[in-house]
């Protein structure tokens, strides 16, 4: 990630107060960039469709999650691309986000926006797409400290 405070300015702007629900992080997110955000939980045969990368098309974003993932990942994989619509980011480079990612060590260091261990980026990542990467996954990690445990109806 080449700038942090850029990730500092983001966070200071949306003004996420401390125990805030997903949802009102959503809205505040949709607020901030005049983006419609739609957070969907598919079952396994939904996951099957989603299309690969796509986060943003025009004024709509869609985030979905795996209903059967851990919800603490669920949450994750929200605040995530909640981070990415932030960032001004249309695509996510580990959609759709699985658990199950976190056990390909390439796939993990893709979704920790990371080189993947011997200095180099993973292959299929490049280095700019590595930094959309890095910086949502900053935004996130803080956006995720300030969000209370959802009952995750939509996470």
């Amino acid at each position: 990630m080449k700038d942090r405070r850029r990730v500092d300015r983001l966070f200071e702007e949306l003004e996420a107060e401390c125990g805030t629900s997903v949802e009102c992080l959503a809205d505040r997110v949709s607020a901030l960039t005049g983006m419609d955000i739609e957070i969907e939980v598919l079952d396994e045969t939904e996951w099957t469709t989603v299309a690969p990368f796509t986060l943003a098309e025009g004024d709509r974003v869609r985030i979905p999650v795996r209903g059967s993932d851990p919800r603490w990942f669920r949450l994750h994989a929200v605040t995530h691309e909640l981070a990415h619509v932030l960032c001004g980011h249309a695509r996510c480079e580990t959609l759709p986000m699985t658990f199950d990612q976190l056990r390909t060590p390439a796939r993990s260091c893709a979704l920790a926006g990371v080189s993947g261990g011997s200095g180099a980026l993973p292959p299929e990542l490049s280095e700019a797409e590595a930094d959309h990467e890095a910086e949502a996954e900053a935004l996130s990690l803080r956006l995720s400290a300030f969000v209370r445990a959802p009952s995750l109806a939509h996470a």
